[in-house]
């Protein structure tokens, strides 16, 4: 890592553990003394140090987070961007339904800020050879239904994701296990068929453990039980859902609130608004014509990471025509104006998006063939390749309740336009958006996909050919060879060769059309501490408390 990139690095995790409540005001100045002006400047702590300096107005010093321990008990209101489609963590696919799993579930390992693996259910892990891992469990944990947390139910968690019954989303995640061996409560074996890297990516980014009991007695899909930090209450469809403190929760003092309300809340004004009238106390999805002077007012908190975010792009449904013809497909790609999106839909925030993982990843790479467009002579060229010279028009699948997305998708039908490509805009709730998306009920759409850390999570599950997750429809040997020997490498530098040479065949083929990779804003009142961004877009509201 660069001499800058670390600096940034170290300021992201020192404005982290001030936020979460892990240092003092006074050690935030102490220590970022001894960090760069630039890499202050480009990350959180700067904001931090402007909001808590010395010779700050009273306004903003009565948001600065207060000295000492994290405050129990409270309610703390948060805003969805729209209704969840299910509450169970093998099923949920859209990020509001994940947004409330994250809280009711744990997992073996999880992500730190850094990206880095740290124990969740499992105490410690260790790689035996390439095909076995082995997981030391917890011994205090229990379920929300009573239910003592063991190995059987890491195994069952697992069997029950690979099993077609479940139609999981996140099978394709596992399909090199082999079996689990259960050796005593408290230790559990993964025996793989063959190598696969990317294990303990996928572990802690949606291997949340589910209890055989809960499943099998009631609907999981609108009752949760994990062993969380919070327990399930309550569902009102179209309205929100509430959470409560769980008093059995493992790790001691943990959380701090007493209930969590997910508002469901489609509208960017709406959550603005709520906000400002008191009656929500944290929101994501910040309306970026807003972001600047939201940012700048004292009454909020404000978080942001660079390294955590989300690929926007434009997915088209290549299982039936038009989009079965490739040339179109490249027509498509090549008339796209990425820049005009950056600047338009999303107010320059994030940056042009042009593969699954952002330019200050490990993992970026290649160079792709329609980045410097839009190429109107080459789209033009490609659509009489189609045989389409005369165009045609087509329907485009948007969702108002995400103004960047809404907005892309018109930009993209006056792009479209130039080449002759007559796009008709049809508007649908996100929970019906998903549903035909991912039953390949459309023609185009404007999609995004979860935090991509590692490659194989975005590569193996959109795009590998059968993946429950692959709404473009795409298939290609070749690629699916491609992703099976990227799984399996055991070196970085190989599987990132391997996802390069990847890239450019599905930049060639254009199933998809990356065109922005976003950025994601946290916004709360001056009251509430411990929310922080990490790799995986976890809310984790068991470090969060609310200043009394």
């Amino acid at each position: 890592m660069s001499p800058e990139k670390n600096d940034n690095a170290r300021a992201e995790s020192l404005a982290n553990g001030f936020l979460s409540g892990r240092i003092s005001r006074r050690d935030l100045f102490r220590r970022s003394a001894a960090l760069g002006g630039g890499a202050i400047a480009a990350t959180t702590l700067g904001s931090l140090l402007t909001a808590c300096g010395p010779n700050d107005s009273a306004a903003a010093k009565s948001s600065a987070a207060p000295t000492g321990k994290p405050v129990t008990g409270g309610t703390l209101t948060a805003a969805l961007t729209g209704n969840p489609s299910s509450m169970d963590p093998a099923a949920a696919g859209i990020y509001t339904s994940l947004q409330v799993i994250d809280n009711v579930f744990s997992k073996l390992i999880v992500f730190d800020d850094k990206g880095g693996f740290v124990g969740d259910l499992a105490t410690s892990w260790k790689q035996n050879d390439p095909v076995t891992y082995t997981f030391d469990l917890v011994d205090n944990a229990t379920f929300h239904n009573g239910e003592k947390f063991t190995a059987d139910d890491v195994k069952y968690t697992f069997e029950r994701i690979a099993d077609p019954k479940t139609a999981s989303s996140y099978a394709s995640a596992y399909t090199s296990i082999k079996n689990i061996e259960v050796v005593s409560p408290t230790r559990v074996i993964f025996h793989l068929s063959e190598p696969f890297s990317p294990l303990l990516n996928n572990l802690a980014q949606n291997g949340e453990i589910v209890n055989r009991k809960a499943v099998e007695s009631s609907d999981p899909t609108r009752k949760p039980v994990g062993t969380g930090p919070f327990s399930f209450v309550e569902w009102v469809q179209s309205d929100h859902i509430t959470l409560k403190r769980n008093p059995a929760y493992f790790r001691a003092g943990q959380p701090y609130l007493d209930t969590i309300v997910f508002k469901f809340l489609a509208v960017d004004k709406s959550r603005v608004e709520a906000l400002q009238s008191g009656q929500l106390d944290w929101a994501d999805a910040v309306p970026l014509d807003e972001l600047r002077s939201l940012k700048a007012n004292h009454s909020y908190r404000y978080v942001t990471s660079a390294r955590a975010g989300i690929p926007d792009f434009v997915a088209m449904n290549t299982s039936k025509a038009p989009f079965n013809n490739k040339a179109l497909r490249q027509a498509v790609a090549a008339a796209i104006d990425r820049k005009q999106i950056l600047d338009v839909a999303y107010f320059g925030a994030g940056e042009a998006g042009t593969m699954e993982v952002p330019s200050g990843s490990s993992w970026y790479g290649g160079t792709p063939p329609y980045a410097a467009g839009p190429d109107l002579d080459t789209a033009r060229k490609k659509m009489a390749e189609a045989g389409l010279s005369k165009g045609l028009s087509i329907t485009y699948l948007t969702l108002p309740q995400y103004p960047e997305l809404q907005k892309t998708a018109v930009l993209v039908r006056d792009q479209l336009g130039k080449i002759g490509i007559d796009v008709k805009l049809q508007q649908t709730e996100v929970t019906v958006w998903f549903d035909r998306y991912a039953k390949g009920d459309y023609q185009m759409t404007s999609a995004y996909w979860s935090g991509t850390i590692d490659p194989d999570n975005f590569y193996s599950t959109q795009l590998a050919t059968g993946s429950p997750n692959n709404s473009t429809k795409y298939s290609n040997p070749t690629v699916d060879g491609l992703i099976k020997k990227a799984r399996a490498a055991s070196s970085e530098s190989e599987r990132k060769s391997l996802y390069e040479q990847i890239r450019q065949i599905v930049w060639d083929d254009a199933p998809l059309v990356f065109v922005h990779y976003e950025t994601i804003n946290y916004l709360m009142r001056s009251g509430v501490f411990g929310s922080a961004i990490n790799p995986s877009l976890e809310l984790g509201f068991g470090h969060v408390w609310k200043q009394k």
